[in-house]
């Protein structure tokens, strides 16, 4: 018969080192099956709407100001214009003032804007959408088309953004109301 001695330290070592690699998968899995990225990232850009929407009402003077929604190599970004001066015609990147930049989400996000005309455009490196609310009353205007790059509204989408989706394992829906500029955050099953 064999001597049975328990477990050599090489032996003790492997099965160590697996189980710490499993846990590492469980904790970097976890996040995206409980949704927490999309979250996370819905919960940042309703506060960011709001903000944005204050802004109009507050600080625009006698011009619109907007919104741009973009994805950065840190992950999603908001980032908040206000015009310089009371004549500002739009296209002119020169005409508006970048009040904040702020990043709201984890670029592991998928996060995609629809039109009230039902175009959808992914929010993906390179593409922004530009959200203008009106500075008289705090309603959304048509969203513009953007690349992250420069300040100014040149392309028209033609219509206002309404639905904003966020998923990462879960799915979460900010429903835009462009009449008034309220919106609502919902998970979405």
């Amino acid at each position: 018969m064999k001597e049975n001695r328990g477990f050599s330290l090489v032996e003790l070592l492997v099965v160590v080192a697996i189980m710490g690699i499993m846990i590492g998968f469980v904790f970097i899995g976890l996040p995206l099956l409980n949704g927490q990225h999309a979250r996370k990232c819905a919960n940042n850009m309703s506060a960011a709407l709001g903000k944005e929407k204050n802004y109009a009402l507050a600080k625009s003077g006698s011009v619109d100001c907007y919104m741009e929604l973009l994805l950065d190599t840190d992950g999603y970004h908001v980032k908040y214009y206000i015009p310089k001066s009371a004549v500002v015609t739009g296209t002119n990147p020169a005409d508006w003032v970048l009040l904040e930049d702020e990043v709201i989400g984890s670029s592991q996000v998928d996060v995609t804007c629809e039109l009230a005309d039902h175009t959808s455009v992914d929010i993906v490196a390179g593409q922004s959408v530009k959200l203008v609310y009106d500075r008289a009353n705090g309603a959304c205007k048509d969203s513009y088309k953007g690349d992250g790059s420069e300040a100014g509204l040149n392309d028209s989408y033609g219509s206002p953004c309404v639905k904003i989706t966020f998923d990462r394992g879960k799915k979460y829906e900010i429903t835009l109301y462009p009449d008034t500029g309220k919106h609502a955050l919902e998970r979405v099953d």
